[in-house]
């Protein structure tokens, strides 16, 4: 039996606050970083099968940047921040004014914006997650990915794959002025021993 099968909806809401707290501090922060004013979305908190994930994307077959950033103490895991390609296109048009056709060329000062939007992020939602639960938590410094959606998830997810099946989702949309709408992907990926310590601390 997986663990998230005792998931209720009391404790998605529970997911979601978290998730409506970390995305506020990040959207502060990015608001800062870009000198745009910044409105994100309020999240969309679910449970997907691993197996399903690359069907959220327009072309699982198209390369895109996928920024995993490791955390670990009372819980053992990763957040994977995924980008469409599109999207991923317009950050570095937004941030630098140009970006890639080809996102596997990118230079040192490209890959850097990515990986420091997924320190805003991404760590803002660790820190909510912490504060929130009560759980020490630390995070490491993230590591940019380059590749096929497809091998993106499989890198990120299968080590833990074999015992859960399933992961949580959480989508949203950066609102920026000016510019489009630009979606984004996070998926708490938890290391299968950590799932019990989290329903315990929504107090399951």
């Amino acid at each position: 039996m997986s663990y998230y099968d005792q998931i209720q909806g009391t404790h998605m809401d529970m997911l979601k606050e978290i998730s409506n707290i970390g995305t506020g501090n990040a959207a502060t922060a990015l608001s800062s970083m870009t000198s745009k004013k910044v409105e994100i979305t309020v999240p969309n908190v679910s449970l997907v099968e691993i197996s399903q994930i690359p069907f959220l994307f327009k072309d699982p077959e198209k390369v895109t940047v996928g920024i995993p950033i490791m955390f670990h103490g009372d819980l053992n895991g990763k957040i994977l921040l995924l980008f469409d390609t599109e999207p991923a296109r317009e950050i570095l048009e937004l941030l630098l004014g140009f970006g890639n056709e080809d996102l596997t060329v990118m230079d040192e000062m490209q890959k850097s914006v990515f990986t420091e939007i997924c320190n805003i992020v991404c760590g803002s939602y660790i820190v909510a997650l912490s504060q929130f639960t009560n759980l020490f938590l630390n995070s490491e410094v993230p590591q940019i990915t380059v590749d096929m959606l497809t091998a993106i998830i499989a890198e990120s997810c299968l080590e833990y794959a074999v015992e859960e099946d399933r992961t949580i989702l959480i989508e949203t949309r950066f609102h920026i002025e000016d510019q489009s709408v630009i979606g984004a992907y996070l998926f708490l990926i938890l290391e299968p021993a950590s799932i019990p310590k989290l329903l315990e601390s929504l107090g399951m």
